[in-house]
């Protein structure tokens, strides 16, 4: 569970940032602009068009890349730029130690997909305040996860903006609160009949109506299993009972998540739907910052809507729930599948309707490799890769 004993009076004065150049990554940079933090250390993939001129404006002392061609091509970019080298590293137990290390106040992990799970591990050994935007590690690794932060002396705050909702609403007094509800914007799709998804093409299903995000992020909310995957993360982080975990679809996405007090009323969080109000919420919980900007008025949005999900039409929130049920190193096998069924749809190799059925199939013939721990969910990983290709590309 996260630790929801937080400091009063947090201020940061330096923040790292994990997964710098994807679309949450970029989002977080803006958020340390504002705030004026130093950045000592920048973790990436192998974008340098976009990490170079972050490399420019915040000077780290440390650059974690990919891989050694590219920490090789970033030495001879920033060497033509005529300006002084940070230590680059690309070797998985050096960049480890160095998150580990890292001066700074928060940590923010953006990296995305279950590449990010052994920076979150550093992360949370830290000692220091993360804020955590990788679902992937929370349901991967679980109490694992926090357990680590807690003995570090550390704490997670989430980024995502369900889970920050719930977050801010359970602060005061997480024991009063029984039941989650998780609002989710239903994607492109809402509405549609099983018929009508059998036809969809991923550019339709990258066209999301209210958040900008990745491809891979995109698709699964589209389908759904992004809030499949948001429940499970929240039965880690606020050890919730699946079945005391709702989804909600709430289309002008202005309602962020609601909680359930023990005297049946209700708490919800509002706001725009702006993930750097999140990152900047992780860099200041308990309080707030003031702002310069157009303050959020209810009377903009007209009426808010709530409706339950179309289970038929789009079942991943009741297999993400039946994984979590199933527990051990299953839910990682759950997103290593989705990886899968997602990327064969953006190849055209499976249809936009497959990619739950695809996934749920492959998960079935996963077996829970037992203690959760980080080499257990790389063996369930890559165990439920094998498993997907099998039955994309069956032996002959």
């Amino acid at each position: 569970m996260v630790n929801f004993r937080l400091s009063e009076g947090f201020v940061p004065e330096k923040a790292c940032v994990l997964g710098s150049t994807g679309s949450v990554g970029t989002q977080t940079l803006c958020v340390i602009r504002d705030l004026g933090l130093e950045v000592p250390l920048l973790s990436a993939g192998s974008n340098l068009d976009v990490l170079l001129p972050q490399i420019d404006e915040f000077s780290p002392g440390t650059v974690c890349v990919k891989d050694e061609k590219t920490a090789l091509e970033l030495r001879s970019a920033l060497f033509d730029r005529n300006r002084s080298l940070p230590r680059i590293l690309f070797r998985e137990d050096e960049v480890a130690d160095a998150i580990k290390g890292a001066d700074c106040d928060i940590i923010f992990h953006s990296v995305s997909g279950l590449a990010g799970i052994s920076q979150a591990v550093a992360a949370a050994a830290s000692g220091k305040r993360v804020g955590m935007a990788n679902k992937e590690a929370i349901i991967s690794l679980g109490d694992l996860l926090s357990g680590l932060s807690d003995r570090s002396g550390g704490t997670i705050i989430p980024v995502d903006s369900e889970h920050s909702a719930v977050f801010r609403c359970m602060y005061k007094n997480p024991t009063d609160v029984k039941r989650i509800v998780l609002t989710a914007s239903g994607g492109p799709f809402f509405g549609r009949s099983p018929a009508y998804l059998k036809a969809v093409t991923p550019e339709m299903a990258l066209n999301h109506p209210t958040w900008k995000m990745g491809k891979k992020i995109t698709v699964d909310s589209a389908t759904l299993m992004n809030k499949g995957f948001e429940l499970i993360e929240a039965s880690r982080l606020f050890g919730m009972d699946p079945d005391s975990i709702d989804v909600v679809i709430h289309r002008q996405s202005i309602v962020h998540s609601m909680v359930m007090l023990r005297d049946n009323t209700m708490l919800a969080q509002m706001g725009r739907p702006d993930m750097r109000d999140c990152i900047r919420y992780a860099a200041t919980a308990p309080d707030t910052t003031e702002l310069g900007t157009e303050p959020f008025s209810i009377l903009d949005h007209g009426t808010l809507t709530f409706e339950r999900p179309d289970s038929e039409a789009f079942p991943a929130v009741e297999l993400a729930r039946e994984t979590l049920r199933r527990g051990g190193t299953l839910p990682c096998s759950l997103i290593a599948a989705d990886e899968e069924a997602v990327d064969a749809f953006l190849k055209g190799k499976i249809g936009f309707a497959d990619i739950t059925g695809y996934t749920a199939e492959a998960v079935d013939r996963c077996g829970d490799l037992g203690e959760v721990s980080l080499e257990t969910v790389k063996e369930a990983e890559t165990e439920a890769r094998a498993r997907f290709r099998e039955i994309l590309s069956p032996a002959k």
